[in-house]
């Protein structure tokens, strides 16, 4: 059973210090169990990154706005596990606007990033056009590559690629204002139901390469990268190795 101090001393080995903004993808149940659970760990990060620094937890949820055509950003839960749902819930945390790609922000830019609002989840004004704009870190604990490092999809957007297009969804939009309104957003989505996301060929290079590191915390394995880094390395795999992404999967009879 993992406490904080332990955690802090875990995760303090990706280098995260005072200032930092982090985003962190997490598998709960691979640490092991927590002594105070989900809350601990959200509190450890918290204290790493210091008052200046600022924390982001994924509160994505693909369903509300695409299938249900709705989305509060004060009432919609993440779907992203345990720790994310916790963090959205906290009394100080903002949350961005797009709302399939949304994040909960603790921290210092938390406004900053709650007035991040970009049509498009990946465009020049997005969340995460800022992230990578401050060169944040991104930390990701105990999952597989093919469920983390979501930066990659707007490296795919900013570079280009033939195997995803845009999409637009609308739906009724309750913001922090509590008006509810009819708006548009859009998603970088496969080109059609072929197209199979797998992006673990290049997240490996990354990882031979250095590009993306790895350090044990408790039983989770916990991969890390900064954004420039992240963003510089995976653009050349977008451009030269898309096959390393993605698969086209053969009709079926």
């Amino acid at each position: 059973m993992l406490n904080k101090k332990q955690l802090i001393e875990g995760f303090g080995k990706t280098g995260i210090k005072n200032g930092d903004t982090v985003v962190v993808h997490t598998s709960y149940k691979s640490l092991g169990g927590v002594e105070g659970g989900a809350d601990t760990v959200i509190d450890a990060f918290v204290e790493l990154a210091g008052r200046d620094g600022t924390i982001m937890f994924p509160n994505f949820n693909f369903q509300s706005w695409t299938e249900l055509h709705y989305f509060d950003v004060k009432e919609t839960p993440s779907k992203m596990g345990a720790i994310t749902e916790i963090a959205r819930l906290r009394p100080n945390a903002l949350r961005t606007p797009h709302p399939i790609y949304s994040f909960a922000v603790i921290g210092a830019r938390a406004e900053e990033f709650a007035k991040a609002d970009d049509v498009e989840a990946y465009g020049p004004n997005s969340a995460f056009a800022l992230f990578h704009k401050i060169n944040g870190t991104i930390v990701s604990i105990g999952l597989d590559f093919n469920s983390t490092f979501s930066m990659h999809h707007y490296i795919e957007y900013n570079v280009g690629c033939n195997y995803r297009r845009v999409k637009e969804f609308s739906g009724i939009y309750v913001g922090y204002d509590r008006k509810p309104q009819v708006k548009m957003y859009s998603m970088f989505v496969r080109k059609d139901q072929t197209v199979k996301t797998y992006i673990v060929p290049g997240m490996n290079d990354l990882l031979a390469a250095g590009v993306i590191r790895e350090v044990e915390v408790g039983a989770a394995k916990v991969h890390y990268s900064t954004a420039n880094d992240f963003y510089d390395n995976m653009s050349v795999i977008v451009r030269e190795h898309p096959e390393k992404l993605h698969y086209i999967e053969g009709a079926r009879y």
